[in-house]
């Protein structure tokens, strides 16, 4: 066997278990990567399980039906209607979807290039891309609508027929009950844009022979859609609060100049969102960026469509008031593939500048994990691979950086290295340090605690910290609401600073550390160089006021 037989044979088959391993490490944990939104579709489903009706969703007081249900059913059967109670169970579910979305990526990656090693780095480009991590392992839509949209995009890529087209609307339909009916927009305006590139801007062509199919292809989608709300007990709810306040909402022109270059989405946060989606590889991606405009006359004609797609998203959701990154995530598996495909032609001197971050994101978790250390917080929370992970990382982007010879070959290794690494850094606080006493929560079984939600819905993190408990929440912020409850005798979660003792006629009924989220750059950088752990570890007590005529033993 060549070289190239014995990695693809052997090599890039290990890099993928290690990257399989890096999704699955800790998944069911507090801390993995997320954003607030896994707690509110957390809720609804736990809420509709206990309905025992798929439709409507059952929803919190404060939240309204207002998301398409597919996502929620996925839960609902994976928890089995909630009788196995878990966030592994709850992600599960994802992480599969993540990994079957880059064996399409690899699928066609493989058919466009023919070349098995060029479907290894295009498929691990995907699982390495820090969105995919981000957004593929929470319960999350993000991964399930990326999957379908890129899925009819390539039934369109790869057939033409009237059936393909048809498929493909089904496709992009059940994509739209993941997430909204809005994805009609960017991708319409994908499928529209291939044919006519296709067919050498040949308008008049493509109005007579293109469009009847393209159209076919979105109404499906729209009509698939269209079944939530006709199916839904309250049809009404869902065209006003989904379709006309959050979608449609969207598009309102109240501030949109003023909000075009500034405040918190301006359009160059849209147009520069892939940068932050690509995480260590945001360099490579840069480097394709450039790299492809300039050879844009020489492209393959299957890279023009998967710039197409791209871009497409690019240009629908730059005209919203509200520009995320997230919203581009669908086409990362595009982007995948066509670094993947160029991969091979990045010259050497590049890895040099590719090891950067990677070497600045290990050193920060080391040094993380020694200021843990040096408080004495970790006890035995870390396992000795645990703390090896980190500095092996750190070494090994440091070895790249100053031998970049073999960097096309080590570097996707190297980033799902450091998603372990992140994972390590937190691990203590996935174990006995941020979980209460079994014994002392036990205890707590069937009375109702007060959380403190200091985003949508973030108490329902304690179903699985306290189970069987009535979980109800409260907002921090409200110091009166706050007394108010203690002063009922209420128990009560509060988060106070390490090394808080607590005073007054109250009890500690159970403890733990929890680490807090939402850090700006200056508060990361005192925590990591200055070894500030007050931003990020809190205790988090479980207390109750206590009256005189009660023992102090019972809760």
């Amino acid at each position: 066997m060549n070289t190239r037989e014995v990695r693809a044979r052997f090599f890039w088959p290990a890099t993928s278990l290690l990257a399989v391993f890096s999704y699955f490490y800790l998944l069911g944990g507090l801390y993995i990567p997320h954003i607030g939104d896994e707690a509110p579709y957390i809720e609804i489903v736990r809420l509709t399980a206990e309905s025992g009706e798929w439709l409507p969703l059952a929803t919190a007081p404060e939240l309204e039906n207002t998301k398409p249900p597919l996502l929620f059913w996925l839960g609902v059967v994976a928890t089995d209607w909630g009788n196995v109670w878990s966030l592994f169970r709850l992600r599960l579910v994802i992480v599969l979807v993540t990994i079957v979305t880059a064996g399409i990526v690899f699928w066609l990656a493989r058919r466009l290039s023919g070349d098995l090693e060029v479907a290894y780095v295009s498929a691990l480009t995907f699982l390495g891309f820090y969105s995919t991590f981000h957004y593929g392992r929470p319960f999350l839509t993000n991964l399930p609508e990326t999957l379908f949209v890129f899925l009819a995009f390539v039934v369109v890529l790869s057939r033409r027929g009237l059936v393909y087209w048809t498929l493909s609307g089904v496709l992009l339909g059940i994509a739209c009950l993941f997430k909204t009916f809005a994805l009609v927009a960017p991708v319409g305006l994908a499928f529209f844009w291939y044919r006519l590139s296709a067919r050498n801007y040949r308008l008049a062509e493509l109005l007579r022979l293109e469009l009847p199919r393209i159209v076919l292809a979105l109404v499906i989608a729209l009509a698939i859609f269209a079944l939530w709300p006709l199916l839904d007990t309250d049809p009404a709810a869902v065209v006003q609060h989904f379709v006309l306040e959050e979608n449609l909402g969207k598009l309102a022109n109240e501030g949109y100049w003023t909000g075009l270059l500034s405040g918190p989405y301006p359009i160059y946060r849209i147009w520069l969102g892939h940068i932050g989606n690509a995480g260590l590889f945001a360099p490579p991606l840069l480097v394709l960026a450039f790299t492809s405009y300039r050879d844009r006359y020489s492209l393959r004609a299957e890279e023009r469509a998967l710039w197409i797609f791209v871009v497409s998203f690019l240009i629908v959701y730059s005209f919203p008031s509200q520009r995320q990154e997230n919203y581009l995530i669908p086409t990362v598996p595009a982007l995948a593939i066509l670094l993947g495909l160029r991969w091979g032609s990045i010259a050497t001197k590049w890895f040099r500048l590719f090891a950067v971050p990677g070497i600045l994101l290990a050193l920060a978790f080391v040094l993380l994990i020694y200021h843990v250390s040096l408080q004495g917080l970790s006890g035995p929370g870390y396992e000795t691979w645990q703390l090896t992970v980190p500095v092996v990382t750190l070494l090994s982007w440091l070895g790249l950086s100053m031998f970049p010879r073999r960097g096309r070959f080590l570097f996707h290794g190297l980033v799902f290295l450091s998603f372990l690494a992140i994972a390590c850094s937190v691990a203590p606080f996935e174990g006995d340090l941020g979980r209460f006493e079994p014994a002392r929560a036990r205890r707590l079984r069937g009375r109702t605690v007060y959380a403190p939600t200091e985003f949508i819905s973030r108490q329902e993190k304690h179903h699985f910290l306290l189970p069987g408990t009535d979980i109800r929440g409260y907002d921090p912020l409200d110091a009166n609401r706050l007394a108010n409850l203690l002063e009922s005798g209420q128990i009560v979660v509060i988060h106070r600073p390490l090394g808080f003792e607590l005073q007054g006629p109250f009890r500690v009924l159970a403890r733990r550390f929890d680490l807090s989220s939402r850090h700006s750059l200056n508060d990361m950088s005192r925590i990591v160089l200055g070894g500030e752990l007050d931003l990020l570890v809190r205790q988090e007590l479980v207390v109750r006021r206590f009256r005189q005529q009660r023992l102090l033993g019972n809760p």
